[in-house]
């Protein structure tokens, strides 16, 4: 068969060069424009490259031993690529290649993405519940401390948290903390509040900050539905359970936060902040609390079935917002948990005398 053109690049430079290719018996024979043959490509060692454009075939040569050049040739004519195809084994050597490397691309993409869902499903969660117990009082109550207004410019907005200061309803909470303080033999100082808010919630945050919503005081029908649920709160200060959300919502950013002492710093706080309002305890955390609570009841005063009835006492939550009850599971097994955690035991006195159950529902006469 005739020589044909072909456009050749040596793999060495990116000079283009013209040059003829005809067919010989041993193999590809190509040469220059003043008729002198550059090389011989044998059939055996050549290779079709993958995503040509042009009109024709684009190939190249398998490099001899020790050789790094990646010589090409484009050849337009589609009969002699024909013929060429029919001598040569035209399999994908570039193609192949780079189907390869793409899938080795892709491989390694996933192996990240799960590495980084393993890292926020497991990773954080684990490391979240062996640094906790670590994490200095002094420390955690700084994060308290800095999350505090946070928390209060999410439910009081630009006037800031209304906290309830009725003298004598201060007086009995103050009293029933301290007994709950020295059963409970915490970590460091409850910091209890009542918001002035018809909200149904409670929740607690890191360093001993516990807020109690006016909506669940006076949704509560006894002192021991009350006194329940601030054991339970109390249950996680002492477990450290929003220490550990705190960690696992803020990630890098706080474990940073710890090391230099920069709660401030930011961003990472306002996010935990806002996680730790958002999302529920894990169940094991709730039933940890839980059976903290019946202890510390028991010890310290009230009827620990009092959480049992606050948990069952409720049904859908009103428009007022249940958030207390619909963030933690109520349901027939719960309850029964509790009366085996209070079983053949008594409780040691009551939560509080009906004067001080009194005085407590009112301490929201006065605010500030």
């Amino acid at each position: 068969m005739p020589s044909v053109p072909a456009t050749y690049y040596d793999g060495l430079t990116s000079t283009r060069q013209t040059a003829e290719v005809s067919l010989h018996p041993e193999g590809l024979a190509l040469f220059g424009l003043d008729g002198r043959m550059i090389t011989t490509w044998p059939y055996p060692k050549i290779r079709r490259i993958e995503g040509f454009s042009g009109t024709g075939l684009a190939i190249t040569r398998l490099p001899e031993p020790g050789s790094t050049a990646e010589p090409r040739l484009e050849i337009a004519d589609p009969a002699f690529a024909s013929q060429l195809a029919a001598r040569a084994p035209l399999t994908l050597t570039h193609g192949l290649a780079a189907r390869r490397e793409r899938w080795t691309v892709v491989g390694w993409a996933i192996a990240a993405v799960v590495s980084l869902l393993g890292l926020a499903f497991i990773g954080l969660p684990a490391i979240a519940g062996r640094l906790a117990p670590l994490v200095p009082s002094s420390a955690e109550v700084r994060l308290g401390a800095t999350m505090d207004p946070q928390i209060r410019q999410m439910f009081g907005g630009s006037r800031g948290l209304k906290t309830c200061t009725n003298p004598e309803g201060v007086a009995v909470l103050a009293e029933l903390v301290g007994r709950f303080e020295r059963a409970g033999g915490l970590h460091l100082p409850l910091k209890v509040v009542v918001v002035d808010h018809r909200l149904v919630n409670a929740f607690a945050l890191p360093g001993g900050y516990i807020y109690i919503f006016n909506g669940l005081l006076q949704k509560a029908r006894s002192a021991d539905e009350l006194a329940g649920v601030l054991a339970h709160e109390t249950g996680h200060v002492k477990l450290r359970h929003g220490l550990r959300s705190v960690i696992q919502a803020g990630g890098l950013g706080f474990l940073l936060g710890t090391v230099f002492g920069d709660f401030a710093g930011g961003t990472a706080i306002v996010y935990a902040s806002r996680s730790l309002m958002q999302s529920a305890f894990s169940r094991d955390a709730e039933r940890e609390a839980d059976h903290f609570a019946v202890d510390l009841m028991l010890k310290a005063g009230g009827d620990p079935m009092g959480l049992a009835r606050f948990f069952m006492g409720f049904g859908v939550p009103d428009p007022g917002g249940l958030a207390w009850i619909s963030s933690h599971p109520a349901n027939a097994e719960r309850e029964q948990a509790i009366r085996d955690a209070v079983a053949q035991r008594t409780a040691v006195a009551a939560a509080l005398t009906p004067q001080q159950w009194t005085a407590l529902r009112s301490i929201c006469q006065k605010t500030e």
